[in-house]
């Protein structure tokens, strides 16, 4: 029986309100925690987008899933954002991602996910749960340090690794392993990467989309960014990634039905679960003159994402704008922690030799939303964006005397502090993971200046 089967006949039961997989209960639920990487909720339909990217989204949220459509990442790329998933705590607290040094690929370091927190695998683990991790990104992996407490781990090499139905096929094989047990409950945590580049080229036959050819990140990206593109040639590329990083969106919410298909069929879900679903940062499409992600600059196009929660344990509502860092208590307690976190993200960052006294965020920077406002901080300035009335975010302000200014200015100290104190780096393993992510795309030499680095508004 398929998982659209099932969901279809579990929502014509009325008596069954908790859920689409729910039977009888127990004290420890499975625990599902997913995350559809590079997804940015304006391109989302579950989020009101017109094309029909995310139909298994859909019906989660038809069968009473809980969603934020305007929460925001902890980060502008993977691994701090994961590390922020997986301990409940920001940058401040964690300190694992990169940056640092004057040049832009001297980053001095990238600082993986160090043992001073506890993990969600841990905690989950000394509840009982047998904890199993699978990463179709390259960069969530144990190098990083984001396999700590999962007794069951497998990542993909390369991006292609484990898209669209291979990762579905390495799932099954990993509930196969005789050491899983069906007497203890499953804490599965699963990282879809089919949006994030290079994307798959498109069939003739998918609808809502034209055919397209697959398509990597470069040489387009670099000629688009420096402006070498004509007006012509940049609307046919964009076009094509546009039209390319849609079809990676509904491939993820295919391998998503594809997974908890297999966790029913399983029995995984017999007894209960806690199924969470975020994404850790989206993508830039264009706007600004960017593509992809992994910047220190916090538009909405690489900040906005999804976030949904369904149990069967009862649900919890989840305000709009949540910040899914929130993922973190969703996942271990199924509930939303008290108080919720500020609606915050930052990075670490490179920088040059910093004058005397060290403006705040010189070695990061930060973003904080309020109302209808977002806030940035970089090297000493704070400015002010209207999302109201300037959507686009193309007239930055100066954000003067805003009651929230000095709160972020004070959390970009703290974000310096946590770059100074990091450990220092391992010589041979941060050479291995610079090469790693200059690899993948993370780091490049060709950075350019955004408008966000305009202490006012011009």
């Amino acid at each position: 029986m398929t998982l659209v089967l099932v969901l279809a006949i579990l929502g014509a039961m009325k008596a069954l309100e908790r859920g689409p997989f729910a039977a009888e209960e127990r004290v420890s639920p499975a625990v599902i925690f997913i995350v559809m990487d590079t997804v940015r909720s304006d391109r989302t339909s579950v989020c009101g987008y017109g094309h029909p990217t995310t139909p298994m989204l859909e019906k989660l949220v038809e069968l009473g899933a809980s969603r934020a459509c305007n929460s925001h990442s902890p980060s502008t790329w993977t691994l701090p954002s994961h590390a922020s998933f997986f301990t409940g705590g920001d940058l401040t607290e964690h300190r694992a991602g990169g940056g640092g040094g004057p040049e832009s690929m001297a980053w001095g370091s990238v600082t993986p996910l160090d043992d001073r927190l506890p993990t969600l695998a841990e905690e989950m683990s000394a509840r009982g749960y047998q904890t199993l991790f699978l990463s179709a990104n390259p960069v969530v992996t144990d190098r990083m340090g984001l396999t700590r407490g999962f007794e069951h781990a497998q990542w993909a090499k390369s991006y292609p690794e484990m898209q669209g139905p291979r990762l579905a096929v390495r799932l099954e094989q990993m509930l196969k392993e005789p050491t899983l047990s069906s007497e203890r409950p499953l804490f599965a945590f699963i990282n879809i990467a089919d949006p994030h580049a290079p994307w798959t080229g498109i069939p003739d036959d998918l609808g809502f989309l034209p055919p397209r050819a697959p398509l990597n990140a470069n040489p387009g990206r670099q000629r688009y960014e420096t402006k070498e593109m004509d007006e012509k040639e940049s609307a046919q590329w964009l076009g094509h990634l546009s039209d390319v990083y849609e079809f990676g969106i509904l491939r993820a919410d295919r391998s998503l039905a594809a997974v908890l298909d297999l966790l029913r069929a399983g029995g995984w879900l017999d007894h209960g679960y806690r199924l969470v679903i975020a994404s850790d940062h989206g993508e830039y499409l264009g706007e600004h003159q960017m593509v992809e992600h992994g910047r220190p600059y916090f538009y909405e196009p690489v900040t906005r994402v999804p976030l949904l929660y369904l149990s069967t344990e009862g649900q919890v509502d989840l305000p709009d704008d949540v910040p899914s860092i929130v993922a973190h208590s969703l996942v271990r307690d199924g509930l939303l922690p008290e108080p919720i976190p500020p609606k915050r993200a930052s990075t670490f960052r490179k920088a040059p030799e910093p004058p005397n006294p060290v403006p705040p965020c010189w070695f990061s920077t930060a973003a904080l939303w309020t109302g209808s406002s977002k806030l940035v901080a970089s090297r000493g300035d704070v400015i002010r964006f209207d999302l109201v009335g300037d959507p686009g975010e193309e007239s930055p302000i100066p954000a003067g005397d805003h009651p929230e200014a000095a709160q972020l200015l004070e959390h970009c100290r703290a974000m310096d502090r946590a770059h100074a104190s990091r450990p220092a780096a391992d010589e041979e393993l941060s050479a291995e993971l610079t090469a790693q992510l200059q690899a993948l795309g993370y780091l490049r030499a060709d950075e350019q200046p955004s408008p966000e680095e305009a202490p006012t508004a011009p």
